[in-house]
């Protein structure tokens, strides 16, 4: 069973879902041959609602991976959107960098090599919506310093807050795990009871957090 959902109600959600254009139907498949983490089917499903309520002009993306998130907004947005994106593995980001050139994305998709807590202390544009798919330990960090370089009545759209139901059942959780899901159940009571922001967390996926700053 889904540590979040039941199975079969995933499984019925993700069938709802018009699948992606082939090519990137196809990325998707391949990502998880290769055991590469990227965003589960319902969770980009909503992230691209939001995105077309909110018509952002620029996007903060904080853990590229190999770039199917980013590539997925940008495609969400028919490429009328600009997006920055940080990745602290050398490697990992090369690897972005091919398959945004792929996509023919890389005139709306930069990418940033350095580690996000360093990187986001020297990025100075603004921008409307910033996600955060990266170290769980660190949101709390990742949020302070966004809060700096978002746009008015931004939006922050955080993923696997949740965190395979640990957050949410002492039981689950195992003595190498206790840190990261302390950090984020801080975090998550951070940002529902501050009045700065409204939240909602949303169990789908590996959980989301939607935090609207007023």
């Amino acid at each position: 069973m889904n540590e979040i959902t039941r199975d079969y109600i995933q499984t019925y959600i993700q069938g709802l879902i018009k699948d992606e254009d082939e090519e990137l139907e196809k990325f998707r498949e391949n990502c998880i041959e290769n055991h590469r983490p990227i965003i589960q089917k319902e969770v980009g499903q909503f992230i691209k609602v939001m995105l077309n309520i909110i018509k952002p002009k620029k996007i903060l993306e904080v853990g590229t991976n190999v770039g199917f998130s980013s590539i997925f907004m940008c495609k969400a947005l028919n490429k009328n959107v600009d997006i920055l994106s940080i990745e602290i593995n050398e490697d990992v980001c090369n690897e972005a960098i091919d398959n945004i050139k792929k996509f023919k994305c890389e005139k709306n998709i930069r990418i940033i090599n350095d580690d996000a807590i360093t990187a986001l202390d020297y990025i100075s544009e603004k921008f409307d919506i910033a996600f955060i798919d990266a170290a769980k330990s660190h949101y709390d960090e990742f949020l302070d310093k966004i809060l700096k370089i978002l746009n008015p009545n931004g939006i922050i759209i955080c993923d696997n807050v949740l965190y395979k139901g640990l957050i949410a059942n002492d039981e689950l959780v195992t003595k190498r795990k206790r840190t990261i899901v302390r950090n984020m159940r801080e975090f998550l009571e951070y940002v529902s009871t501050n009045e700065r922001f409204e939240t909602s967390i949303i169990p789908i996926g590996d959980g989301v957090a939607l935090i609207k700053v007023k």
